[in-house]
């Protein structure tokens, strides 16, 4: 099936994947590169390369994951949130768990996408979909 992009979409989407775990990057990487929906994914396996990253290039969600080696993906999205050349990227954080205090940093960030590990290639695809208002 054709992906199918609405009036309000000029391009599609670019995607930047932050998860310390390789096999993870990829297999999202791949999950998204399967629908053809999206323009580029990337990946990246810590905060300081995905904010090279993203100085570089545009970005329209960022897929990070909570627990990271360098800063958790709180500190990543309130980093990027607060700069005005990034106001319309979106984000989904992604956890194998999420406790009291890590559920309040991400509600204190703003988050409002979140999806527990494991999840499946179909409710990946819908979340992000729906983040990006495109049909899949």
């Amino acid at each position: 099936m054709a992906p199918h992009f609405t009036s309000t979409d000029h391009h599609r989407p670019n995607v930047l994947i932050i998860d310390d775990e390789p096999k993870i990057c990829q297999l999202i990487k791949l999950f998204l590169d399967q629908t053809q929906l999206f323009k580029n994914v990337v990946v990246a396996e810590s905060v300081s390369v995905a904010l090279m990253k993203i100085r570089n290039d545009y970005f329209d969600l960022v897929i990070v994951d909570y627990s990271l080696p360098d800063k958790n993906g709180t500190s990543f999205i309130d980093i990027i949130s607060k700069s005005i050349k990034y106001r319309k990227v979106k984000f989904l954080l992604i956890s194998g768990y999420l406790d009291h205090q890590a559920m309040m940093d991400v509600l204190n960030v703003g988050v409002k996408n979140v999806l527990v590990k494991p999840f499946s290639k179909t409710k990946l695809i819908h979340k992000t979909c729906e983040i990006l208002q495109i049909e899949s």
